[in-house]
């Protein structure tokens, strides 16, 4: 809709993974580096967790393009599968024909490829992405496909990727001998102020807008304060706030404007408790000390002024309280 009026080849912030996009902020190099290193050196189980809208598909999507050449690869989008059927996903993007269809013809295929691709110097990956949605019967998959290895090194490379409450479920009792596995672990943090301000100016320059507009300082910390750092927030506040500024006929995108947008999406529901993330305005924060502060004053009135005073001071200090 904007994207001729500010001189942009295409969208800078929608929000599907295109690895073109993506911002490397400390936590996700890190990540990055970490995921590489795991399947290089063929660690087996590696774990990547993180809030949603971090970008963990996109780095998935990066990922698979900074792999070697000699790396077999397997995506697994939708987890909610029973074994067999997430046995079959693997076996079909590796392009193998199981006869008979049984879970032991699949799983002879695949040892039988894996050991095939190994002599050859290959590597394999398989990358599950929205993991903390597995079911009972593909977690038991999954680690039944740990124990495919030599004597040496493990001969496929399992990269569960998930939200936070995938480490939650990793730690449940029954699931010990998975969790005892994993190898790697990396988890993904929403940006700070410096990295929401580089991520969004990254995310301009791709799409072609680097010197056709900008966003002025007031309207990026508002971007920071709303989204809390969450990538997919930032997107989807800054399209708004675009959106704004188009409608106005502005190319620099104002404080004005910003807000207009974070209202917008409090009033669709999609951004909330902005106030806790914000300090309510700089008071919030401070509610905990005022509060105490009056009630000390109360007391002291109370003592030297009378009860009639301590009662009015106790109900002006119970206004701070959380």
């Amino acid at each position: 809709m904007y994207e001729k009026f500010f001189y942009l080849k295409e969208n800078p912030f929608h929000i599907t993974p295109d690895p073109k996009f993506l911002y490397l902020s400390k936590s996700h190099r890190e990540a990055i580096d970490l995921l590489l290193f795991g399947i290089k050196e063929r660690k087996g189980f590696i774990l990547l967790t993180g809030e949603v809208g971090t970008g963990k598909t996109t780095l998935c999507r990066a990922l698979l393009e900074k792999l070697p050449k000699n790396t077999e690869t397997a995506l697994i989008l939708n987890p909610v599968l029973s074994g067999k059927e997430l046995l079959e996903n693997i076996t079909g993007d590796f392009g193998l024909g199981a006869k008979g269809g049984s879970i032991k013809a699949h799983l002879d295929a695949l040892n039988g490829f894996l050991l095939k691709r190994a002599s050859a110097g290959v590597n394999a990956a398989v990358i599950i992405d929205e993991a903390q949605n597995m079911t009972p019967g593909a977690l038991e998959m999954v680690r039944l496909l740990s124990n495919i290895e030599t004597d040496k090194h493990k001969l496929i490379q399992l990269l569960l990727v998930g939200q936070p409450e995938l480490k939650k479920m990793l730690s449940l009792h029954e699931l010990r001998q998975l969790n005892q596995r994993i190898a790697i672990r990396c988890n993904l943090s929403p940006l700070d102020l410096a990295e929401t301000k580089a991520y969004i100016q990254t995310r301009l320059a791709i799409a072609g807008g680097r010197h056709s507009v900008r966003f002025a300082e007031e309207a990026l910390a508002v971007v920071f304060r709303a989204s809390r750092g969450i990538p997919r927030a930032i997107n989807i506040v800054c399209d708004r706030a675009l959106t704004a500024a188009f409608i106005a006929g502005k190319r620099e995108v104002l404080g004005q404007e910003a807000n207009r947008a974070v209202e917008e999406l409090e009033r669709d529901g999609f951004i909330t408790q902005r106030a806790q993330a914000g300090g309510e305005r700089g008071i919030g924060r401070y509610r905990p000390h005022i509060a105490l502060s009056a009630f000390l004053i109360a007391l002291i009135a109370g003592i030297f002024l009378g009860p009639a005073l301590l009662r009015t001071t106790l109900s002006l200090a119970g206004g701070f309280l959380p």
